[in-house]
């Protein structure tokens, strides 16, 4: 018996603040129903979604009620990713019916997006100091640690586990004081606090611009903001410029706030890394083979055109001005390491997708690695996700040479039930045909853990059932014991995988077949270590 529980009491909707625990009600209350999301722009089709009231919510997936002295099973909550802007709880992207082939029991929450989760004011007084998006999803593991066991769930082993801005906030509650004690391991897929995307802004500049708000003082801007229709709020802020730009730091992410008793964040990651002043816990940490397909994506929806400015792929954290002598210098080396400017256009765009993944996603977890092994004395598992099949959606959406229509055969496929059907408008979407690409595009994974609106059904005979079994089975085995290869489950995986070293990189490759590996992306990885050392400030 599969059980989806909606728990509206973690919290309620304060627009731009830090969550308040709701006020208790009496009698029944029906949380069998998904609740709304939190106010954003559809992850696929961008058309506004969400409701303002009731959006904190978070969903409940167990296969059975818990009988009376039943060992307690292991949590695995999940956040999702959206580049802090987008996302949703939701079935429609992330139904757990393959997890719940095994014994854990699944939460999924909600947090609030956007400006609404991420603005961040000066003025102390209005009590809007940044992360209220990162403070809800503390607020959930509250619940979750306060009420799981209700649901037959063992409070004292919850892995949170997200991808991409989804994993880049489970590397936040790790550096977070006020996450101690609510979780107890983590799963990282594709993303991390160093990635140059992980970052936030202060101030109200662009959202004002772009309403054409005239006030300067922080108090009057907060009242028009509050004054303005959710709806206008997201149409607004998804018109900023933040697609895979390395230069420039996110309008709506997370931000250092000044120290106070409900702060989440109050020093810089890097420092926070350094220091070793963090929450250790067993880690898995990875990346898809070409993170940097997702760039194709963003220029077909946004409508992105034109040759790159290199002086924008330079990370923000090394402080270089454009148009800069240090600017025209960098420019130059990663034209040249990457030869951007060599070969045909189809090299030369494999090379641009190449530097995408390097700058947004793998130096920063590398990065990332190499700070944790020195403080972190609990095992840290290392995988690179490579496997090409037929759930590798957002491959297919980045390469499709007709996304518009291929998205319009998979939204209505989702609205019937018979198979027939579904497979009819498969075959229409596939029949437009794919550009030749190699590698797996960022997100690509989430396809072999969660039912989504537009996955097939799973040939219990292919190599993707046999991915997603393989996949299920090491993520729920590292949430039960701490180890995703333990000595009893080896010969079913056919690998030990083995933990990450200072010395040596231990490196899963889940393809085909899973095998051992060591230092992906060494190369790429030393270019950007060189460039660091000679220019990061401080």
């Amino acid at each position: 018996m599969k059980i989806n529980c909606c728990i509206y009491s973690i919290g309620f909707f304060v627009s731009f603040q830090a969550p308040k625990v709701a006020e208790p009600w009496s009698g029944e209350f029906d949380a069998t129903k998904e609740g709304p999301e939190c106010p954003s722009a559809h992850l696929l089709f961008l058309t506004y979604i969400g409701k303002e009231d009731n959006c904190l919510n978070l969903s409940v997936y167990t296969k059975e009620l818990p009988e009376p002295d039943a060992p307690p099973k292991p949590v695995m909550v999940w956040i999702h990713g959206g580049g802090f802007i987008q996302g949703s709880n939701k079935t429609e992207f992330y139904s757990p019916d393959y997890l719940m082939t095994e014994d854990v029991i699944q939460v999924i929450i909600n947090y609030r997006l956007g400006i609404f989760g991420f603005l961040c004011l000066e003025d102390e007084n209005l009590e809007v100091p940044g992360n209220a998006g990162l403070k809800d999803q503390v607020h959930a593991l509250k619940w979750v640690r306060d009420n799981i066991a209700s649901f037959g769930g063992d409070p004292n082993n919850v892995t949170i586990y997200g991808e991409s801005a989804g994993s880049a906030s489970v590397h936040y509650l790790i550096l977070s004081p006020s996450a101690k004690g609510l979780f107890h391991k983590a799963i990282l897929q594709s993303g991390c606090t160093l990635n140059v995307w992980a970052c936030g802004q202060r101030g109200t500049a662009d959202i004002t611009k772009r309403l054409g708000i005239k006030e300067t003082e922080e108090k009057m801007i907060l009242e028009q903001l509050q004054k303005t229709c959710p709806k206008k709020l997201v149409s607004a802020q998804m018109k900023a410029p933040e697609l895979m730009v390395a230069a420039h730091k996110r309008i709506y992410g997370p931000v250092v706030e000044k120290p106070s008793e409900e702060a989440f964040l109050t020093e810089d990651p890097i420092t926070i890394l350094k220091s070793g002043n963090y929450n250790k816990v067993p880690m898995i940490i990875g990346l898809n083979t070409n993170e940097g397909l997702l760039y194709e994506i963003a220029k077909k929806t946004r409508n992105i055109k034109g040759p790159l400015d290199l002086e924008l792929e330079i990370p923000h954290e090394l402080g270089i001005s454009p148009k800069t002598e240090a600017a025209a210098a960098i420019a130059d080396k990663i034209k040249k390491f990457y030869k951007l400017q060599e070969g045909s256009n189809d090299d030369k765009t494999k090379a641009t997708y190449i530097l995408k993944s390097d700058h947004h996603f793998n130096h920063g977890v590398h990065r990332c690695i190499i700070y944790h092994l020195e403080s972190n004395t609990n095992p840290m598992y290392y995988y690179l996700f490579s496997f090409d099949g037929d759930f590798n959606y957002f491959k297919k959406f980045a390469t499709s040479k007709a996304l518009v229509i291929y998205f319009i055969c998979h939204y209505f496929m989702s609205s019937f039930d018979k198979e027939s059907i579904r497979n009819m408008f498969i075959r229409v979407a596939n029949s437009i045909g794919f550009r030749k690409l190699d590698g797996v595009c960022h997100a690509d994974d989430i396809g072999y853990l969660f039912r989504s609106f537009f996955s097939k059904k799973v040939d219990p005979e292919s190599r993707e059932a046999k991915m997603v079994k393989q996949f299920v089975t090491l993520w729920t085995n590292f949430a039960k014991y701490g180890n995703p290869t333990p000595e009893n489950k080896e010969n079913e995986l056919g690998v030990r995988w083995q933990p990450l070293e200072k010395q040596k990189h231990h490196c899963l490759n889940i393809g085909d077949e899973l095998k051992m590996e060591s230092n992906p992306f060494e190369e790429n990885n030393k270019f950007w270590d060189e460039i660091y050392k000679e220019y990061l400030k401080n």
